[in-house]
């Protein structure tokens, strides 16, 4: 269960075009290079570190027990205007000898996200799944889950996961309408792997 910060940051049909305008970045660590669309900003530290510990408390909060994520590192959290639609990329340090199972793990993260929605928000209806994507030419796990309250969608989230260069790599985003949906997917569908 280590994807907690990717989860906190609130927390893939790739667009066939890339981004046509945007700012390029890249993360050594993991050899990824994206491009992010200007409509999107990136968050200062002080706003994802706020953003994390609100995510934490509130999954502290359905399971009753203390997270830590002192290990996790957030390569990049970006926002689009002043709305809840956001961007983010994690990594935490893996290792299957001492961590156990990454499959397991990744599943326990998913079964959190679940619980910690459905305790949050008793009033919305929730619909998930789970399978393969291709990023940058690499296999990802894709998690997807839809909150709607009273028949209206009021936002969905993605979730792709993978274990990579020992880290548990993390690329999330959330989104409340079409347009942002294809925007946040062009950064997938121009991203790269060294």
């Amino acid at each position: 269960m280590k994807k907690f910060t990717l989860f906190a940051a609130v927390l893939v049909v790739a667009c066939n075009l890339a981004p046509k305008e945007g700012k390029t970045y890249t993360f050594n660590d993991v050899g990824w290079t994206m491009t992010l669309p200007s409509q999107m900003k990136v968050v200062d530290s002080a706003g994802v570190a706020k953003i994390n510990q609100k995510g934490k408390a509130l999954m502290e909060q359905s399971t009753g027990a203390k997270l830590d994520i002192s290990t996790t590192r957030t390569l990049i959290t970006a926002r689009k205007g002043a709305g809840s639609s956001y961007f983010t990329s994690t990594i935490t340090p893996f290792d299957p000898q001492k961590d156990g199972g990454w499959d397991s793990s990744n599943q326990a993260v998913k079964e959190l996200i679940f619980k910690t929605f459905t305790d949050q928000m008793p009033d919305a209806a929730l619909d998930s799944a789970s399978g393969p994507v291709k990023v940058g030419g690499l296999d990802f796990d894709r998690y997807r889950i839809t909150i709607s309250i009273k028949g209206k969608p009021l936002f969905t989230m993605f979730l792709l996961s993978k274990l990579y260069k020992g880290y548990d790599f993390g690329i999330s985003y959330l989104y409340t309408d079409d347009q942002t949906k294809s925007q946040m997917e062009s950064i997938l569908a121009s991203s790269k792997f060294q």
